[in-house]
């Protein structure tokens, strides 16, 4: 019997499970034999990636600079989600702050999300020094929580949200999907708390396999991936908890989503993997 295509993801939240079941089964039925396993940190997923005993891991944005970094560029980005690209970070203060730009942020306290997070708090301390040097006045509170899961819970956002509007810190980083997310379900009274710097987009979550790895397999696993017909029930299902419209392929352009990740991770000092 063929070997299965053993795929990693982390298990940041239960809806995980269904999410990776219906896609295995949808490869399954289709002759593509896929089966998953899920860690709890992208740490070991990473280790787990790199030394061949998984084929293909579900990497946010941090996992897959991490691992091509580690690699010595011999990693290979396949598949992403349309809505991993061009996401965004977006700083958030109340109305009244008289916060504006960056730039007001000297003196003010503002709050980082996870530690690992790219869009809660790597890519935004980026942001501020690269604005306001590194020898700024802004009095920086960090809100580590679920770490090893690199923001995916999201749970440090709303930790945000929630010091700010208990007047505890003066502005925050969010990701762009918890911000939308807050403005639908009406986290705050309306008018009361209002962004101020977006950034450019970037990237964030691909399928990640080593280049060595055969290339019938990564053709297989692709092909699978992106003929997926997002309007059949089961499958529609499975992109709404997974939060896409459609798979796309990684090319050029993509990838290049990840450099500044990348400079800030090695300005940080967050390349090793720590697990």
């Amino acid at each position: 019997m063929q070997k299965p295509i053993m795929l990693g993801a982390v298990a940041y939240d239960p809806k995980v499970i269904p999410i990776w079941d219906i896609i295995r089964d949808d490869f399954n039925k289709n002759g593509v034999r896929l089966d998953y396993i899920l860690f709890s940190n992208y740490e070991a997923q990473i280790e787990y990636l790199l030394s061949g005993k998984i084929d293909v891991a579900w990497n946010t944005n941090v996992a897959w600079v991490r691992s091509y970094e580690l690699s010595g560029g011999k990693t290979k980005a396949l598949v992403m989600r349309d809505t991993d690209i061009d996401f965004q970070s977006v700083f958030i203060t109340k109305a009244n702050s008289g916060i504006k730009s960056i730039k007001d942020l000297n003196g003010r306290k503002f709050a980082l999300g996870s530690a690992d997070s790219a869009q809660a708090a790597i890519l935004p301390l980026k942001y501020i020094e690269d604005a306001l040097g590194k020898n700024n006045d802004v009095n920086i509170i960090r809100f580590d929580s679920d770490l090893g899961k690199h923001g995916d819970t999201g749970r440090s956002e709303f930790d945000i949200l929630d010091a700010l509007l208990s007047n505890k810190i003066d502005a925050g980083s969010i990701g762009i999907s918890s911000w939308i997310r807050m403005l639908e379900e009406g986290m705050f009274p309306s008018g009361e708390v209002e962004s101020f710097y977006v950034s450019e987009g970037y990237c964030h979550c691909n399928f990640t396999v080593m280049q060595s790895l055969d290339e019938n397999i990564q053709k297989a696993f692709t092909q699978m991936l992106l003929s997926q017909d997002p309007n059949e029930p089961i499958i529609k299902k499975m992109m709404q908890l997974e939060g896409l419209n459609k798979w796309v392929e990684t090319g050029t352009k993509e990838l290049k989503g990840y450099e500044v990740l990348a400079q800030a991770m090695k300005e940080q000092n967050l390349m090793k993997n720590n697990w």
